[in-house]
């Protein structure tokens, strides 16, 4: 019998690993090694695009260590250069991940941890998300809906080694495993790279989506919660002046638009100059749309 129990659990072992054989990873290398400006994402690495233009890769949730049932986590996408299709960095450079406040830098996004609930068919700002690399003394980086709770961002990933290659599988980490309703958890990150590891950023991917399906059906996933992400839409109409976005421009939207300036954050709504950011100069313009001027 316990020569049975040892075979059963080998097997329990090697399922996630046979199932998950061939990595998935977003390949990734600077635009010129010699003189680099951007960091190039592969976008075979993504299943799809969004309707404001932003790529975006899917995952799964699933209880990756058979002895500890009920924690979800996942650790696809990696992230990996290519020497055969040229996307290489240098020797050194720190490779890092930025999570992003998908409300500032998406057209649908609703905060840093973006889940779709089914019950509502909407984006929420909630839930919770960690990014646990496989580094040592590199602290979690967990972010809710509204905040990054602790760690800092960007989180390192990988030191480029002498041949200026990286692959890493960081965890993405789904926390309050108990707790957490079946949907979808939509991160915004991008890709940054640390030339001399001393602090400074100096190149940046665009920002692209990391989608997670956590108990919903594949059919459900595709057809319900990739749409709320944009999949298949067209980017919102912005109504200047709509700060609380009920769709009409009132005395309601005064105490948002004061938020929005004094909070030295970024809403599209709010920006009635149109300049691309939301400061004093957007008073007088917010009033004349109030006002109906």
């Amino acid at each position: 019998m316990r020569f049975l129990f040892l075979l059963s659990v080998l097997a329990t072992i090697c399922a996630p690993a046979n199932l998950h054989a061939q990595d998935v990873d977003i390949e990734f290398g600077y635009d010129n090694a010699n003189s680099p400006t951007v960091i190039m994402v592969d976008p075979t690495g993504f299943s799809t695009i969004t309707g404001d233009g932003i790529s975006l890769a899917d995952s799964r949730f699933r209880e990756r260590d058979p002895f500890n049932p009920g924690e979800f986590s996942a650790d696809q996408p990696g992230f990996a250069t290519n020497t055969g299709q040229g996307l290489i960095v240098n020797s050194g450079n720190g490779i890092m991940i930025n999570a992003l406040d998908a409300s500032v830098d998406s057209a649908f996004g609703v905060g840093y941890v973006n889940f779709y609930n089914p019950a509502t068919d909407t984006l929420e700002a909630t839930g919770r998300l960690a990014f646990r690399d496989n580094t040592a003394g590199t602290p979690d980086l967990v972010l809710n809906g509204s905040a990054i709770e602790s760690g800092v961002t960007p989180q390192f990933i990988e030191l480029a080694d002498s041949g200026g290659e990286v692959h890493d599988h960081i965890v993405w980490d789904l926390l309050d495993d108990n707790t957490a309703p079946f949907g979808a958890y939509g991160i915004l990150v991008q890709l940054q790279s640390d030339f001399t590891f001393d602090g400074t950023i100096e190149v940046s991917s665009d920002p692209f989506w990391v989608v997670f399906n956590h108990g919903m059906s594949s059919a459900d996933f595709q057809n319900l919660a990739l749409p709320s992400f944009g999949v298949g839409q067209v980017v919102p109409t912005v109504l200047l002046g709509d700060v609380n976005r009920d769709g009409v421009v009132n005395f309601l939207d005064i105490a948002p638009f004061i938020a929005v300036l004094s909070g030295n954050g970024f809403q599209a709504e709010a920006d009635c100059d149109e300049n691309g950011v939301v400061n004093f100069l957007d008073i007088a313009a917010f009033i004349a749309i109030l006002s109906g001027v």
